[in-house]
């Protein structure tokens, strides 16, 4: 009978009068939801760093630093015999960044003397309302030299299977990569 009572409420509720009610009073409900999300202040993530953000940050050095470190681990662990690894990696200077430039010259002639006069501008993107400078190229940190302690370091076939691997991988010298045996 319950049964009865709900399909018999829900057949008055949907009936053609109330069905324009209710889609009215949705509509109302969704404008008055849009007006309260303008009030409320947006807050900015700026935990996660856009990928395309090219501002210059002392974090970019630390970045490639770690992400270097990671990427050599994993690599180093599928060697056979490595096991488990741990990689530091040091590193010289920072991030640079070249900025693309608009050169212009102008050269003025005079009967005793020629002047050259150069100008540099940089160039400027707008994304979102935002200008940015628009970078050419990114000159990543020289890489100084590698640690890598491993539980296979202490055999010397293995150790110097890491050190020609750590070697091709980031082209450095075998002087300046260091294995040692994980306790």
């Amino acid at each position: 009978m319950k049964l009865k009572l709900d399909r018999d409420f829900f057949k008055r509720l949907l009936s053609k009068d109330n069905r324009m009610r209710i889609i009215a009073a949705m509509g109302i409900i969704g404008i008055i939801l849009i007006m309260l999300s303008e009030m409320i202040p947006q807050t900015e993530d700026k935990k996660a760093p856009a990928k395309e953000d090219q501002s210059v940050s002392g974090d970019d050095t630390e970045l490639f630093r770690k992400q270097t470190e990671k990427e050599l681990k994993a690599l180093l662990e599928q060697i056979n015999g490595v096991g488990e690894c741990s990689v530091m990696v040091t590193v010289e200077g920072t991030t640079e960044y070249v900025y693309a430039e608009n050169i212009s010259r102008d050269t003025d002639n005079d009967t005793d003397r020629t002047s050259d006069r150069y100008e540099n501008d940089i160039v400027f993107t707008e994304k979102d309302g935002e200008k940015q400078a628009l970078v050419k190229k990114i000159i990543k940190p020289k890489i100084n030299g590698v640690v890598v302690v491993c539980k296979g370091g202490g055999n010397i076939r293995i150790s110097e299977r890491v050190i020609k691997a750590v070697s091709t991988a980031l082209d450095l010298s075998s002087g300046s990569i260091c294995v040692e045996e994980k306790i």
